[in-house]
Formats: structure tokens, C-alpha cells, sequence
């Protein structure tokens, strides 16, 4: 004959469920007050550490990508935290619950040592596996990019190990006009030369261009003989706008000279940002 033995039951006496409930609803309220207090004073370092930076808007952008992945840190352990309280509260034995939270706590700690390693911020402009994208958002465990296309990714922030960064600094665009062979190079170093200062001096351009439009010389031979040119400029779409804009007046100063030219091709390796 098979004995029976006595279960813990899963809920309280009835008696009990009033104290359980009115001490649940004070645990739920001192929950948010923690975690908008938790949001406050990240809120305040956050100030700080944009105020002190040497680079404010670069600081703005890592600070930012960093509140989003703290406020989720605050809140997954204030909810875990609570439930907890409220499982022991029922009678539940949480002992084992604790070791976990400890364990989540430990995972917690090496993620985001995984995302402070990350150098690229939301708004970024990075190259992952040769893929060009745009930072969305950045979570503990996840980044989501987006790329020129509207594609989507979704890469665990551990995946991460050689990511080309578009967005830090400046951007040198390389420029290049292919010229056929027979014509006079030196004559036509002197129209892209023109076509440069022009667009250097241009007002509207001034603003944009880091440095004066160079005109790094002949950069091969062969079939025909290619002119590289460079312009700097601040990081993202305004690299891109500039070489466009370049282009098009080597267009018209070359056309004008007389000179006949297969086109102007994106040098090996510096293609234009398609996501601009």
C-alpha cells in the first residue's frame, strides 16, 4: 500500500492572503520608487560624465547608447528582486532562486563588460563582416543594425571582435577620375586641380570640408591613367555629399577641357558608404 504524505500546499491559509496582498502592494510601490530613484541618479552621473568629457557630442552618443542598456539592467533586476520577495512571501522555499539571481548577476556583469568594449555607439556607421549598417540600438545581450537596404540584424554583443567604425572623427573620401591614355596627364592634373580649388572655395562647402580638396596625383597606369583625389570631412553623410559633389565638378572641368574619360570609379577597397 502506497503512503501518502503531506504537501506543502502552493498558496497560504486564506487568512493570510490579506497580509500577503497589502505587503505585495507596498513591495510593488517601493519597487518603482527604487527604480526611479536607480534612473535619477544615473541620470545626474550621466550629466557628469558628458559635462567632463573632452568630446561633449561623442559623450553624448555613449552615453545615451549606455542609458538605454542601464535602465533595462535596473528594471530586469528590480522585477527580479520583487518576485522573489513575493515567492517568499507565499511560503516558497528561495533559497534556490537566490543562487540564480546570483548567477544572472554574475552574466549580467560580463555582458556588459562585452558592451563597454564595444566602441560604436547608437547612430554609428559601422562595417561588420564586410556588411555596412547603421546602430539602431544597443541592448546587453544584443545590437540591432540596420542597413542601406532596410535590412535588420541582430548580432549577440559577444559576436563582436573586428567592427570598422565610420562615425569617429573624420572621414577621408578618396576620389578617383580615369583618364584615357594618350591625352595630356599634366594638363589634365591641372583641370582637376582647378576643380578642386574651386570646391574649396566654394562657401557653401567651406563649412563641410575639413581641409582643402587635395589632389594626390596619378595613382596608376595601364589602359588608361587614373587622377586620385581626396576630400576630409566630418565623419558620415558629409564624406559621402562631398565625393559626390567632387565628381561632378571633375565632370564638367574635365568635359570642358576637351578631355574624354571612361568615368569616375570608387578606388579598390574606399567604395562611398552605400548607406548614405
Amino acid at each position: 500500500m502506497l503512503a501518502v504524505t503531506n504537501l506543502q500546499p502552493v498558496l497560504p491559509p486564506s487568512e493570510r492572503l490579506w497580509d500577503i496582498g497589502t505587503r505585495l502592494g507596498i513591495a510593488l510601490v517601493c519597487a518603482f520608487l527604487v527604480q526611479r530613484v536607480l534612473f535619477l541618479v544615473w541620470g545626474r552621473v550621466a550629466k557628469f560624465l558628458v559635462r567632463t568629457a573632452d568630446e561633449e557630442q561623442i559623450a553624448r552618443q555613449r552615453v545615451s547608447t549606455l542609458t538605454a542598456v542601464i535602465r533595462n539592467v535596473i528594471t530586469g533586476a528590480v522585477a527580479i528582486f520583487t518576485l522573489i520577495y513575493l515567492l517568499e512571501l507565499l511560503g516558497w522555499d528561495v533559497k534556490p532562486l537566490l543562487a540564480g539571481a546570483g548567477i544572472i548577476g554574475v552574466a549580467l556583469g560580463f555582458g556588459a563588460q562585452t558592451l563597454s568594449e564595444i566602441q560604436f555607439g547608437i547612430g554609428d556607421i559601422v562595417e561588420l563582416n564586410g556588411r555596412v549598417a547603421t546602430v539602431e540600438s544597443i541592448r546587453l545581450r544584443a545590437t540591432r543594425l540596420r542597413d542601406f537596404q532596410g535590412y535588420v540584424y541582430f548580432v549577440p554583443n559577444g559576436e563582436f571582435k573586428t567592427v570598422v567604425n565610420r562615425s569617429r572623427g573624420w572621414n577621408r573620401q578618396p576620389v578617383d577620375v580615369r583618364v584615357n591614355v594618350g591625352q595630356d596627364l599634366d594638363r589634365a592634373l591641372e583641370s582637376c586641380r582647378k576643380a578642386a580649388r574651386e570646391m574649396s572655395a566654394d562657401p557653401a562647402w567651406q563649412d563641410r570640408l575639413l581641409e582643402p580638396v587635395q589632389v594626390l596625383g596619378i595613382e596608376r597606369l595601364g589602359a588608361d591613367a587614373t587622377i586620385r583625389l581626396a576630400v576630409r570631412t566630418k565623419p558620415g553623410a558629409p564624406a559621402a555629399d562631398a565625393a559626390r559633389e567632387l565628381r561632378r565638378r571633375l565632370h564638367h572641368t574635365l568635359t570642358e577641357a576637351g578631355f574624354e574619360y571612361p568615368g569616375a570609379v570608387p578606388p579598390a577597397g574606399a567604395e562611398s558608404d552605400p548607406t548614405l
